[in-house]
């Protein structure tokens, strides 16, 4: 029987991407790429949570969009795009904002005038308001429950502070304060008529990026101020000497969250910390996994990540544990640091976690849309569209040492902020 060739993966050739300037200065990213007559239009917004003191404005105008223009109410907007098989997707992050239609090629001339009056006529009725208001309330009793969730916002307030624009402020009474002005001036400064870019990815034929030109080439765009720059990043934070523990009313399940700040995106050691999270607790296999979950039987899982933000990142492990084990739990965690810190990871394990990355960058970029969400990337973020293959060079030409010292460096337990929730 014949196996098929591996082939290490040393490069990934990018599906090649134009940019286009509409006459109103308007950025569009055209991918034309796809067997199927499908299209994903994002349109992107520099109106994330950072840009507004109330924290659940951004977030409430973005859900909005698609509830009410001065020429279809809700209803009808909901019977346009579902009678066409198309799918309306918005979506909130920090920094940035934006929504994406998802639709067949044909039916172009049908959504694409809907698509930029909801983006451009939103009227923000009161009763959808009241409708968000209501569901939105329910929704934060509901998830705020859940320990993984309080510890979450502890954890970011901890190593931010409350005074930072990235803290997360959210409480069950914000809902209670959302007023329809507040909502039109963050619209009217934000997001109408102040679109950051839209991607165009599938296959795209003339007659649709036609009409994506004739919809949005009119928009009278002016700059918008980065209201966000009036905010710090980091703001008077908690102590990383002592725990902060959120007490439980069931006692059983806890949520342990630890982390830190890491180095900006351009640093040397950027890329290395990604590597040695993921060696850490990045993947199934990881360091973390195998003691904690397979070793010991203390969780079904314990996750590394570093999140990337505008102008912050961090390090953050997380588990969900038995009320009465978090804290061997914890000392496990210490007991991995110090193994990463005085023992090489050998060459085996090194070359795993290097086929695991290489694997996952390559179906990061696998197909239309996927890589779209990899362009939205270097637009809001400002990241060379060529990282990912950087990053394949780098993972070939680090060795275990390198890995000892950012574990050394990074991995101080003075420097992790400690949450636990549910105790």
């Amino acid at each position: 029987m014949m196996h098929p060739e591996i082939k290490e993966i040393t490069h990934i050739d990018l599906l090649d991407y134009e940019k286009i300037v509409l006459k109103n200065g308007l950025p569009v990213y055209l991918i034309n790429a796809g067997s199927q007559p499908l299209l994903k239009i994002d349109v992107l917004f520099n109106a994330g949570n950072v840009y507004s003191t109330d924290p659940v404005v951004p977030a409430a105008v973005n859900a909005l969009l698609n509830d009410g223009t001065s020429h279809h109410n809700s209803s009808e907007i909901a019977d346009i795009i579902d009678g066409k098989g198309a799918f309306y997707v918005p979506d909130i992050q920090k920094d940035f904002s934006q929504t994406s239609l998802y639709l067949l090629s044909r039916f172009s001339s049908d959504l694409l005038p809907l698509y930029s009056e909801m983006i451009n006529g939103s009227i923000f009725p009161d009763e959808e308001i009241a409708l968000y208001q209501q569901n939105m309330k329910q929704r934060f009793k509901v998830e705020h429950k859940k320990v993984n969730v309080q510890s979450h916002q502890a954890f970011i307030n901890a190593i931010f502070g409350k005074d930072s624009r990235y803290a997360d402020l959210v409480e069950e009474s914000s809902f209670d304060s959302v007023k329809r002005d507040d909502l039109v001036r963050f619209y009217e400064q934000n997001v109408k008529q102040r679109t950051a870019g839209i991607i165009i990815s599938g296959m795209v034929d003339d007659h649709s990026f036609k009409e994506v030109c004739k919809n949005f080439e009119n928009f009278e765009l002016e700059k918008a101020d980065d209201h966000s720059a009036e905010r710090v990043v980091f703001g008077d934070v908690a102590s990383t000497n002592e725990w902060i523990e959120i007490p439980g009313k069931n006692n059983q399940q806890v949520s342990m969250r630890i982390g830190r700040p890491t180095v900006a995106k351009d640093h040397p050691d950027y890329w290395g910390l990604s590597l040695l999270s993921t060696i850490l607790g990045g993947y199934f296999g990881s360091r973390l996994n195998k003691v904690i979950r397979e070793e010991k039987g203390l969780t079904y899982g314990i996750h590394s990540h570093i999140t990337k933000l505008k102008k912050a990142n961090y390090l953050s492990i997380h588990a969900e544990l038995n009320a009465s084990n978090w804290k061997e739990a914890y000392s496990s965690v210490l007991e991995v640091f110090d193994d990463l810190k005085t023992n090489p990871v050998s060459d085996m394990e090194l070359e795993m976690v290097r086929k695991y990355i290489k694997g996952r960058l390559l179906h990061s970029v696998d197909g239309a849309f996927s890589f779209s969400n990899y362009i939205r990337n270097s637009i809001a973020y400002g990241l060379d569209d060529n990282r990912i293959n950087a990053y394949l060079h780098f993972l070939d030409n680090t060795d275990s040492a390198e890995i000892m010292r950012l574990a050394k460096q990074y991995l101080q337990e003075n420097s992790f902020y400690k949450i636990v929730a549910g105790v």
